[in-house]
């Protein structure tokens, strides 16, 4: 009996052992796998931290040399000697000549690494005196033309002082205003930095610890619109909004010229809103009356169509160039609260470049120097016209795929002799722990031109064919005496004939460049 209940064992195990078999084996190639993932895994992070501490050893580990030695040229602009531009002894070897002329096979040789700075980005001196040591502020305006026609500037900022400073360097005028809002979450020695550069300066104001900001834009439009409030009863004739990345591409004396040209125009970009209802909760009510734009006393206020009219969005850059009269009335007829608190609360990517281009563009809020709605639907030609900003992006084969950030490419030293020939006012993006080198020789030749080269006139015929240009020139200019009594049909009432007439308009907008 016993031997019988052996054999019947035997057999259910000789049965079920190829299945235990199959299981364990399972078991070990999942344990393995995951093994591998977990190796894997650890090689990145230990190949990644190994170049993070390398390139930190690396730039704690040479013991620069950064005092400023007191070298000055003679400025045909200041009519006086001033300093030239301090260069960090990392990159003060680069012939710079030689990248903005193009030389081939010098920028090969030296693209083949790039100079870069990141972890000692903060370590500069922020006295006073050091500042004006590493470049020249002029305490009166370089020419008439510029003491008559002051500029205001937003910038939200959130890293890389040194750059920063080169930044506001470049676009500093005693005339011209400034607005920095520092993104909250950052660290107190940033903040420290940026008050101390600003308490040089009695033109500059600073925001902090109101806006935590990120890469989504949560509070930039906020931000902005709270510098705008602060600027609004400054002097100034053009405001420029910006972000921490963008680089002059044109003196402060160029910019006069073309803000003169644009006359009252905004310089700012309209893309296709079809391509990015993804950025929208449309499940949200946006219409004008819960919005609560209109303030007390505003006849709209009280108007059941408008206040029942749906917003229709408009995507493009943050960086706009806006004519003073189009920023006091952003703030002094309008309340944007809500609406940009409504942006933020969908967490949705890029609100902040949703926000002003749909309030430029609605009817209703007929803000000054806006391009009509009707005018914008038809096609997309006045994208084409916008020049406050330049970028290259990763599929225009301007650059390889690792130097880009956000698909943007970066600006090195490979591409400075093309900056040269761009017609854009700021440039996006140069980054210090990509390329310091390629940064700086930009920033000398900028200033370089500022203060020691002789002024060569903008090529006006280009600005004043861009379309958004003409569309503003056109709009407010009689062509003809019929022309002139299309334009003022809206006094007569003749709703039929005037929107014709924008068609026109927008038709003979177009640029021939």
């Amino acid at each position: 009996m016993v031997l019988l209940q052996q054999k019947k064992l035997f057999k259910i195990v000789k049965k079920s052992f190829p299945k235990v078999v199959s299981i364990k084996l399972y078991i070990l190639i999942i344990i393995a796998i995951i093994n591998a993932l977990v190796l894997s895994c650890l090689t990145g992070l230990t190949i990644h931290f190994y170049h993070q501490y390398y390139q930190i050893f690396d730039e704690i580990g040479i013991e620069y040399d950064l005092s400023i030695n007191n070298v000055s040229f003679f400025s045909e602009a200041e009519n006086k000697s001033i300093p030239v531009l301090w260069k960090h002894p990392l990159v003060s070897n680069i012939n710079c000549g030689a990248l903005l002329n193009g030389d081939t096979s010098y920028i090969m040789k030296e693209s083949k690494e790039f100079k870069k700075i990141k972890y000692l980005q903060n370590t500069f001196s922020t006295l006073c005196e050091d500042i004006r040591k590493r470049g020249h502020y002029p305490d009166k305006p370089l020419s008439q033309e510029e003491a008559d026609f002051p500029i205001a500037y937003i910038r939200t900022i959130y890293a890389d002082y040194l750059t920063l400073e080169y930044q506001f360097l470049l676009t500093y005028a005693p005339q011209n205003y400034y607005c920095f809002i520092i993104d909250k979450k950052q660290p107190a020695d940033f903040h420290s930095k940026i008050y101390a550069l600003a308490n040089c300066f009695k033109n500059v104001h600073i925001i902090h610890n109101r806006y935590q900001m990120n890469s989504i834009g949560l509070n930039v439009n906020s931000a902005n619109y709270d510098c705008m409030r602060y600027l609004n009863d400054k002097n100034y004739k053009y405001l420029v909004v910006l972000n921490n990345d963008d680089m002059p591409l044109r003196t402060n004396r160029e910019l006069v010229e073309i803000f003169k040209i644009y006359n009252g125009s905004i310089d700012i970009e309209y893309g296709d809103p079809g391509l990015h209802y993804n950025r929208i909760d449309l499940n949200l009510n946006w219409s004008l009356g819960h919005l609560e734009i209109f303030k007390e006393g505003d006849p709209r206020k009280f108007d059941s169509k408008i206040l029942s009219s749906q917003l229709e969005f408009q995507k493009g850059f943050v960086e706009i160039s806006y004519p003073k009269k189009t920023v006091k009335y952003l703030v002094e007829e309008l309340n944007l609260t809500k609406f940009f608190k409504q942006l933020d609360d969908m967490e949705l990517y890029a609100n902040d470049e949703i926000g002003f281009q749909t309030l430029i563009a609605n009817e209703y809020l007929n803000i000054p120097g806006r391009i009509d709605a009707d005018c914008l639907k038809k096609d997309y030609f006045f994208k084409d016209s916008y020049i406050t900003r330049y970028v290259k992006w990763i599929d225009s084969g301007y650059c390889d795929r690792h130097e880009t950030r956000h698909n943007i490419c970066l600006q090195n030293i490979k591409t400075l002799h093309l900056l040269k020939k761009v017609p854009h006012l700021f440039v996006n993006k140069f980054k210090s722990e990509f390329d310091f080198g390629g940064l700086t020789c930009w920033v000398e030749y900028m200033y370089n031109r500022t203060y020691f080269e002789h002024y060569k006139p903008i090529n006006k015929s280009f600005y004043e064919n861009l379309s958004l240009v003409k569309y503003g020139n056109l709009k407010y200019k009689p062509i003809n005496k019929s022309f002139y009594e299309n334009l003022s049909l809206v006094k007569y009432g003749n709703l039929k004939n005037y929107i014709k007439d924008k068609e026109q308009l927008c038709e003979m907008s177009r640029s021939n460049n």
